[in-house]
Protein backbone atom coordinates (compact mmCIF):
# COMPACT_ATOMS: atom_id res chain seq x y z
CA UNK A 1 0.00 0.00 0.00
CA UNK A 2 1.60 3.55 -0.73
CA UNK A 3 0.55 6.60 1.73
CA UNK A 4 1.03 10.13 0.85
CA UNK A 5 2.44 12.58 3.95
CA UNK A 6 2.41 15.84 3.30
CA UNK A 7 5.49 17.96 4.74
CA UNK A 8 4.18 20.63 7.34
CA UNK A 9 6.33 24.05 6.45
CA UNK A 10 5.23 25.40 9.95
CA UNK A 11 7.09 22.36 11.70
CA UNK A 12 10.03 22.67 12.62
CA UNK A 13 12.85 20.77 11.41
CA UNK A 14 13.99 18.22 13.07
CA UNK A 15 17.30 18.76 15.38
CA UNK A 16 20.82 16.60 14.67
CA UNK A 17 22.00 14.44 17.30
CA UNK A 18 24.26 15.24 19.75
CA UNK A 19 27.50 13.27 18.10
CA UNK A 20 31.22 12.80 20.52
CA UNK A 21 34.10 12.27 18.71
CA UNK A 22 35.48 8.64 19.54
CA UNK A 23 39.30 7.93 17.15
CA UNK A 24 38.23 9.87 14.48
CA UNK A 25 34.76 8.61 14.41
CA UNK A 26 31.21 10.68 15.29
CA UNK A 27 29.47 8.43 17.55
CA UNK A 28 25.82 9.42 19.33
CA UNK A 29 26.12 10.62 22.62
CA UNK A 30 23.59 8.60 24.36
CA UNK A 31 25.90 5.35 22.58
CA UNK A 32 29.12 7.06 23.93
CA UNK A 33 27.80 7.40 27.51
CA UNK A 34 26.19 3.95 27.50
CA UNK A 35 29.97 2.51 26.56
CA UNK A 36 31.34 4.47 29.84
CA UNK A 37 28.47 3.76 31.81
CA UNK A 38 29.17 -0.08 31.09
CA UNK A 39 32.73 -0.12 31.69
CA UNK A 40 32.73 1.90 34.68
CA UNK A 41 29.86 -0.67 36.72
CA UNK A 42 31.95 -3.82 34.85
CA UNK A 43 34.85 -2.19 37.08
CA UNK A 44 32.69 -1.58 39.86
CA UNK A 45 30.94 -5.18 39.81
CA UNK A 46 34.36 -6.91 39.69
CA UNK A 47 36.03 -5.07 43.03
CA UNK A 48 32.88 -4.84 45.35
CA UNK A 49 31.10 -7.98 43.94
CA UNK A 50 33.73 -10.56 42.94
CA UNK A 51 31.46 -12.25 40.70
CA UNK A 52 31.69 -12.42 36.79
CA UNK A 53 27.89 -13.64 36.36
CA UNK A 54 26.41 -10.92 38.30
CA UNK A 55 29.04 -8.30 36.90
CA UNK A 56 27.31 -8.94 33.61
CA UNK A 57 24.12 -8.57 34.37
CA UNK A 58 24.87 -5.65 36.37
CA UNK A 59 26.73 -4.27 33.12
CA UNK A 60 24.10 -5.39 30.92
CA UNK A 61 21.12 -3.37 32.79
CA UNK A 62 23.42 0.01 33.19
CA UNK A 63 24.13 -0.12 29.42
CA UNK A 64 20.59 -0.52 28.77
CA UNK A 65 19.18 1.96 31.02
CA UNK A 66 21.57 4.84 30.32
CA UNK A 67 21.27 4.01 26.51
CA UNK A 68 17.30 3.65 26.57
CA UNK A 69 17.41 6.71 28.83
CA UNK A 70 19.35 9.27 26.95
CA UNK A 71 17.89 8.36 24.03
CA UNK A 72 14.26 8.97 24.57
CA UNK A 73 14.60 12.27 27.28
CA UNK A 74 12.01 14.73 26.47
CA UNK A 75 13.40 16.75 22.85
CA UNK A 76 15.06 13.75 21.98
CA UNK A 77 12.97 11.48 20.80
CA UNK A 78 11.76 11.31 17.18
CA UNK A 79 8.70 12.73 16.15
CA UNK A 80 6.20 11.70 13.67
CA UNK A 81 4.19 13.56 11.34
CA UNK A 82 1.36 15.01 12.76
CA UNK A 83 -0.47 13.59 9.30
CA UNK A 84 0.47 9.95 10.26
CA UNK A 85 -2.37 7.69 11.86
CA UNK A 86 -1.94 6.50 15.29
CA UNK A 87 -0.10 3.89 15.79
CA UNK A 88 2.23 4.72 12.74
CA UNK A 89 5.24 6.32 13.61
Amino acid sequence: MTTLIDVNPCRPAPRAARTVEVLGVRWPAHKAHAVVAGLVAAVFGLVFLGSPQVTAWVTGVVVLAVWWGERYLPGKAAVAPASNPPGIS
